[in-house]
């Protein structure tokens, strides 16, 4: 696609008239520059897509990036358009302190056009990849997620394994290979490898058979845990002063509900121990841990159970 027509070439030209003894060559320039940018963050994002599995999510994600990526490109060749130098226009009756003020708004300018396309392209990233996401607990496909993460990690751990022992095989018989049930890219990687260190002998290092094993015995240990929390029924209290504590271990959450809005004090006490506020439920809520308990049974002591 032709990005290069999202900026005038009028606009690019004079945004260089007072700095460039080449205004014209200076646009294009940065015409071209503005067309490159898009041209490669359209191509990194759609291998993105591509591995989550979202392509029909990238058009319209692109097309509001690129919007305001050009909203803030025109702003600043607006901005820019402004500025001076006096190797340019002469020094006789050059005004200093105003260009120096419209040398500060440009640079303003360029700074939010960078930093826009930063966030921008990590939360594109974001949207696209909703695989990489972390997993919370109290995510209720977490269980499932889990599953899939391990046996991704299980087919990885097993494909090293295969590699390692089809190239120690090799080693010894090189027609081996032949036979092998990988396919041909494997095996050249198999023909090609050539160890970097002694501990190094196969093309999977030892240490990444290890890792991802531990990786492995983590996550098995996780959907243990999730598992038996989602069992788990919740419990609520009722207490003197009619607050109530709820203790949900299937959201993985315990939640504090006040009847009024609690003091200055009780707000910080509540914010610098995790818990936030959370005006769909109407309670202060943290994530299930020892600290979360420990704050919410510092406020009361429970008096019925229901």
């Amino acid at each position: 696609m032709d990005y290069i027509a999202d900026i005038s070439e009028s606009l690019a030209v004079s945004a260089f008239n007072g700095t460039s003894f080449s205004p014209e060559r200076r646009g294009a320039m940065y015409r071209k520059d503005y067309a490159d940018t898009l041209a490669a963050d359209y191509e990194r994002l759609k291998l993105q897509a591509e591995r989550g599995g979202t392509l029909d999510m990238l058009d319209a994600e692109f097309s509001r990036y690129r919007a305001g990526y050009r909203q803030r490109m025109n702003a600043w060749l607006h901005s820019h358009s402004r500025c001076m130098s006096a190797m340019i226009t002469g020094p006789a009756n050059f005004p200093t302190r105003r260009n120096q003020k419209r040398n500060d708004i440009e640079h303003k300018r360029m700074g939010e056009m960078i930093h826009f396309r930063e966030r921008a392209l990590r939360a594109i990233v974001r949207n696209l990849r909703p695989d990489l996401a972390p997993i919370m607990a109290g995510d209720a496909d977490a269980i499932e997620r889990l599953q899939d993460k391990l046996e991704t990690l299980e087919r990885r751990q097993a494909r090293m394994k295969e590699i390692n022992a089809a190239h120690k095989a090799f080693k010894k018989k090189p027609e081996s290979l032949l036979d092998a049930s990988l396919s041909e890219q494997e095996k050249d990687m198999i023909r090609a490898y050539v160890p970097a260190y002694s501990w190094e002998p196969h093309p999977f290092a030892p240490f990444q058979l290890t890792n991802n094993g531990a990786t492995i015995r983590q996550t098995k240990a996780r959907i243990e845990q999730l598992t038996k929390a989602k069992a788990t029924p919740e419990k609520s209290f009722e207490c003197a002063g009619g607050l109530r504590v709820e203790d949900c271990p299937a959201d993985n959450r315990v939640r504090l509900f006040f009847p009024d809005k609690p003091s200055a004090d009780v707000r910080g006490k509540l914010k610098s121990s995790g818990f936030r506020w959370s005006p769909t439920i109407g309670a202060w809520q943290a994530y299930r841990n020892n600290t979360a308990m420990q704050v919410a049974q510092s406020f009361v002591t429970p008096q019925v159970s229901a």
